[in-house]
C-alpha cells in the first residue's frame, strides 16, 4: 500500500515563539504549526530559529503518528512500503541514492534538473 500526501492534505501556520532565543525567535514568525486536516493532528516545530528546521521536524514527527491512522483507517493487513529511496540534504549539498549510494551535489541534481545519473545508478542496482 502506498500513501501519497501532497500539501493541500495539510494545514501550515508560522507563529512567533516564546522563551528563550532572543529577538529572533521572539519577533519573527519561525516556529511552525502543522496541521493533518483528514485527521486533525497537530504537531509543532519551535525548537530552533530556523524555519527550516522547526518546519522538518514538525513533518517529521506528524508523519510518524500519520502512518499509524492511515493503516487503521484502511484496516489493511498489507504493510505500507516506509523505505527512504533518497536523502535529499540541501545545506550539505548533497544527494544520497539509498539503493545505489551515489551521493551527487544537491545543486547538480535538484537545482539544474539533472537527475539522469541518479535515475540511471537507481536502475543499475535494481537489475
Amino acid at each position: 500500500m502506498d500513501i501519497h500526501l501532497t500539501k493541500k492534505d495539510f494545514k501550515l501556520e508560522w507563529y512567533s515563539g516564546s522563551g528563550a532565543g532572543g529577538q529572533h525567535r521572539n519577533k519573527h514568525q519561525n516556529c511552525c504549526r502543522i496541521t493533518h486536516i483528514d485527521s486533525g493532528m497537530v504537531e509543532r516545530g519551535t525548537e530552533s530559529k530556523s524555519r527550516v528546521s522547526n518546519q522538518r521536524t514538525a513533518f517529521t514527527r506528524l508523519a510518524k503518528r500519520i502512518i499509524p491512522w492511515i493503516m487503521n483507517k484502511h484496516d489493511t493487513k498489507e504493510p505500507i512500503n516506509t523505505e527512504i529511496i533518497r536523502n535529499y540534504n540541501e545545506p550539505r549539498n548533497e544527494v544520497h541514492d539509498k539503493a545505489s549510494g551515489l551521493k551527487m551535489p544537491y545543486t547538480k541534481i535538484i537545482v539544474a534538473g539533472n537527475a539522469e545519473k541518479m535515475i540511471a545508478a537507481r536502475r543499475l542496482s535494481s537489475i
